[in-house]
């Protein structure tokens, strides 16, 4: 007979449809809300990918000029007078450079200057100090650094606030052509609003034009993209690093470009659009850590030690990586990543079209992904069978994450996470769902099976419910129980207490049999049958098998004490225990089955329970039970017998306590003497030896019948 429980109810099939509509509606609404965790964890997905992107080689065009440890040992601690930081302009355009970017900011006026250390003198001290000696065009550090940077070919850093009204408005400095294809909305609304800005002295923006030093801060602390304009009023201002490449480039109009979703590119001249985000955010595709640009330090440049070729039509970023400095940033690849060096990779960036966005069209792909993948999660584990699970499970992850990976190739991310997280929530909760359907059916199934067997049998079919005829040959410890002369004792009682006596009796015995791992097999009248290692693998299970024969046997006086109290009578059992290959399984007709073994060990352990009235023992086991036991126990050899189907005799012990047979040592040494004389068939000695024990040990049934046999063969010696 063949029973499926497999087959899901139609209850069963809406509630997997219902929660896979539920879930992946939530993940949409997940989604769209964006929670700070799940914000975090994309953003180390993003990190996890960068690493695998085939990203050219560094550009040549950026290089750093360091404000290092040497410069500052060289000539002094940071901030220097302007006059230093102008000798620093006039010896970069000396080296040729096509752009300088001052990652620095100028908003105060110089205070070494000597007209403004006069007025400090003055205002403080009430002090009229006068210089003589000096130039004058030495007066106003200021005024030399304006006049450098008249004639070098650089930009000036700025600082944009989003938080508060700080500074002041800039003047535009930059033209802005806007081009918007059909249907394009009003992008400059989505572009965050910058409330002022701090701007470097006028004197010093009049010569050369600003350009924002601002960079994006993530969730995580790590720098990821920059604003590449930034929008304060209705007017449009390009970051340090596209100001600085616009001057090097000889790029006088920024061109943006604007489409049905926003802001989509930024463009210099006839050059390749830069793409940018709907808030005009360059993300940076970071290529490496710190230094990955080259770097060269201010003091070098001053004293003129670098080779002319190493600077010379490159795009020049001024600014330190000292640490003390504070202008250290964190960056996928480091945490100690200097600012200065964004602003290069911002250029390498735009130079080598190694850009990658995330594309307005971003959210609809997500959308459909998470739809995609609840779909087909509820499918494979709301309504497929258990073997499909994993195969599934690997390829919708395998399918999300290898998209997501060769888009990144492109240019393009395209998290895998929601979809991932997709996958991962629908099938944990359906297969969750499948689980407590399936046991419900099991304790459906087993109410009404156990009504008729015993639980283990049950279990064992809702285990095997896909065929329950199914069985299998293997290795068993194997347990026939018997009550000495049942069948006098019940003729003296009524019906009523043999039901009492046997509740007594088999109450305490199966509880044994299954604390020691046992599985009842089923009552025949007085008997009881017991089995190890099936229907699962019972490690040791001869040892078991034993020890629960030895724990019925002591557990006996207790039910004697309840049989007396109750019914004023006790009794004795046999035990027999073998270790053979038996057939197990489920066995019946259509109408009715039963989980149980057949075989010529059943038989065999049948018959040695059987020899226990025989040789006045509790316990008789197979020579298979003491191999497999070992020294777990003590042994007494009991007798070699003939089994019908059996060439070779079986030999039959008694097994013992460790602690019993030490106290019977002597008599068992005596007894072993005996055993191995009979079995030299020196049978006048054997007797001997009996004649002691049965002397000593009359209670041991043992001993006499193997004196009987040692006589009957004297007398056919005799005759």
């Amino acid at each position: 007979m063949r029973l499926s429980l497999k087959k899901i109810e139609p209850s069963a099939s809406l509630a997997s449809a219902l929660t896979g509509f539920l879930l992946t509606v939530l993940m949409l609404l997940l989604y769209v809300a964006q929670p700070p965790l799940l914000i975090r964890t994309d953003l180390s997905v993003y990190d996890l990918f960068l690493p695998l992107r085939a990203a050219p080689a560094p550009s040549p065009v950026p290089v750093i000029i360091d404000l290092d440890e040497a410069s500052l040992a060289e000539h002094g601690q940071w901030p220097w007078s302007r006059y230093l930081v102008a000798d620093l302009l006039d010896a970069l355009t000396e080296y040729g450079v096509a752009a300088i970017g001052m990652d620095i900011m100028f908003a105060e006026a110089d205070r070494t200057s000597p007209e403004r250390m006069q007025e400090a003198l003055r205002r403080d001290k009430q002090l009229a100090v006068t210089y003589s000696g000096i130039p004058p065009e030495f007066a106003d550090y200021d005024l030399i650094l304006a006049r450098a940077l008249q004639r070098s070919p650089a930009v000036i850093g700025a600082f944009a606030s989003f938080a508060d009204d700080v500074g002041e408005i800039p003047t535009p400095a930059t033209g802005v052509i806007e081009r918007e294809k059909k249907g394009a909305i009003p992008w400059r609304e989505l572009i965050p609003e910058a409330k002022g800005a701090i701007l470097p002295l006028s004197s010093l923006r009049k010569e050369a034009p600003p350009g924002f030093i601002n960079s994006r801060i993530d969730p995580d602390g790590i720098v990821r993209e920059i604003p590449l304009i930034v929008r304060i009023g209705e007017d449009i201002h390009p970051s340090l690093s596209l100001r600085t490449l616009m001057r090097g480039l000889d790029v006088r109009d920024l061109t943006l470009e604007a489409g049905p979703y926003g802001l989509e590119a930024v463009r210099l001249g006839n050059r390749p659009s830069i793409p940018v985000s709907q808030q005009g955010m360059l993300r940076i595709p970071f290529i490496g850590p710190r230094e990955t640009y080259p770097y060269f330090s201010v003091a070098d440049v001053l004293a003129r030690r670098i080779p002319q070729e190493a600077l010379e039509g490159r795009v020049a970023f001024v600014g330190t990586s000292l640490a003390g400095l504070m202008d250290i940033r964190a960056m996928p690849y480091d945490s100690a990543y200097p600012g200065v060096e964004i602003h290069a990779a911002a250029v390498d960036v735009m130079l080598a079209g190694n850009d990658l966005g995330i594309p307005s069209w971003t959210p609809g792909a997500q959308a459909g992904i998470i739809l995609l993948a609840g779909i087909l999660s509820t499918l494979a584990f709301g309504f497929a069978r258990p073997r499909v699970y994993l195969p599934v499970l690997f390829v919708l992850m395998g399918a999300i994450v290898l998209t997501s990976r060769h888009l990144f190739g492109q240019g393009i991310f395209l998290s895998p996470l929601y979809g991932l997280l997709t996958v991962a929530v629908l099938g944990g909760s359906l297969l969750l769902i499948r689980f407590w359907q399936e046991e419900r059916q099991k304790k459906k199934l087993r109410g009404i099976f156990s009504r008729y067997v015993s639980p283990e049998v049950v279990n064992q079919v809702t285990r095997q419910a896909e065929d329950l005829m199914a069985g299998e040959e293997r290795e068993l410890s194997i347990m026939f129980t018997d009550i000495r002369s049942f069948t006098t004792l019940s003729e003296k009682l009524k019906p009523e207490e043999v039901v009492s006596l046997l509740n007594y009796y088999f109450s305490p015995m199966t509880a044994l049999v299954r604390k020691h791992s046992g599985t009842l097999d089923k009552f025949i009248g007085d008997a009881l049958m017991a089995y190890w290692n099936a229907p699962l693998d019972v490690a040791d299970h001869s040892r078991k098998a034993v020890e629960t024969a030895l724990a019925m046997q002591e557990a006996l006086p207790l039910v004697n004490e309840r049989l007396r109290a109750d019914l004023n009578l006790e009794i004795s059992i046999g035990v027999g225990v073998h270790t053979g290959r038996a057939f197990v399984g489920n066995m019946g007709t259509s109408d009715f089955i039963n989980y149980t073994l057949i075989g010529d060990s059943v038989n065999l352990a049948s018959r040695l329970e059987g020899l226990c009235p025989v040789y006045g023992v509790g316990i008789a086991v197979s020579g298979e039970v003491k191999k497999a036991c070992g020294d777990a126990f003590a042994w007494q050899f009991l007798d070699s017998i003939r089994v019908k189907g059996k060439t070779q005799p079986v030999d039959v012990y008694l097994p013992l306590r460790l602690e019993e047979a030490e106290l019977r040592r002597d008599e068992l040494a005596l007894w072993e003497q005996a055993r191995e004389m009979y079995a030299a068939e020196d049978f006048a000695a054997a007797g001997a030896l009996l004649t002691t024990l049965c002397n000593d040990f009359p209670e041991r049934k043992l001993y006499a019948v193997f004196a009987g046999k040692v006589s009957k063969h004297l007398a056919e010696s005799l005759s």
